[in-house]
């Protein structure tokens, strides 16, 4: 591995640590970043809360993370020919599932996350610069097609497992409830805290809740209505009549199903 091979591997591995490690610390956080959320079809953050970041319970950014760091060790550690043929292949079968979560990025989610494409652009140029790295010297084709396989089942196994996740529909008689009695959430479709309201409940549930679009950036907003409702953050759930009038209003913030449950007395299934 020549020194210029070994800095380029070394900036592309700490630049994907820093990415991921934002989306991981964005995972988590109580509230969105600006920064990340470009407006329609542009949010980290839609991504970053959906269902399908993550696996089993673990964060896809975390994974990343755990790739990024891997590939940096084993660059300062063991800068040799074998080392490239395994950042090569690890690379090469990571894309796997990663481009699976693009695909739901584009045609599930309809938003794309700039960060979490960054990466995968980051990744194909590690795969580059490892590959011309090791000229004259070929990989093998089977270690390649061994690689795409690994890959291939990777995202079928991520397929898999996100299909199995989340609540299914065991909240629509609970979210329906809270329809009927004229709890609105007054939200956005980039803010961080929505999308994991959306998530607790199931997409099949929360079709029952009546959202409120509140950003102006994004379209169907109701920005007007949200500043006459005093909206001052989201999501904001609201009980209202069916004149409009408020009844009751909770604390701005993510509210978890038992406090619902308790406030609005909408039992909860057991």
């Amino acid at each position: 591995m020549t020194k210029t091979t070994k800095i380029l591997l070394i900036l592309l591995a700490i630049t994907g640590v820093i990415i991921m490690g934002y989306l991981l610390k964005l995972k988590y956080a109580s509230s969105g970043s600006s920064f990340c959320n470009l407006g329609e079809g542009l949010s980290c953050d839609s991504v970053n809360q959906s269902v399908y970041s993550e696996v089993m319970g673990i964060p896809m950014s975390g994974l990343g993370l755990l790739y990024f760091m891997g590939v940096l060790l084993a660059v300062l550690l063991k800068p040799d020919k074998q080392t490239l043929k395994a950042i090569i292949f690890l690379s090469v079968a990571f894309m796997g599932p990663s481009l699976y979560l693009s695909a739901m990025e584009f045609f599930v989610l309809k938003n794309v996350c700039i960060l979490c494409e960054t990466s995968k652009v980051i990744i194909l140029a590690i795969i580059a610069v490892s590959w011309l790295s090791l000229k004259p010297e070929k990989l093998v084709s089977q270690t390649v097609a061994a690689a795409i396989i690994l890959g291939l089942l990777m995202a079928g196994a991520t397929y898999f497992l996100q299909s199995n996740a989340g609540p299914g529909k065991i909240y629509n008689e609970f979210a329906q409830c809270l329809s009927d009695k004229g709890y609105i959430m007054y939200g956005s479709i980039t803010c961080a805290s929505c999308a994991r309201q959306r998530t607790m409940f199931g997409e099949e549930a929360f079709k029952n809740i009546k959202e409120i679009e509140c950003d102006p950036r994004n379209p169907n907003n109701v920005a007007e209505l949200c500043i006459a409702k005093n909206i001052k953050g989201t999501p904001t759930w609201i009980q209202e009549d069916a004149d409009g009038k408020e009844l009751y209003r909770f604390d701005k913030g993510f509210q978890t199903m038992e406090k619902l449950s308790e406030v609005s007395g909408c039992k909860l299934p057991d």
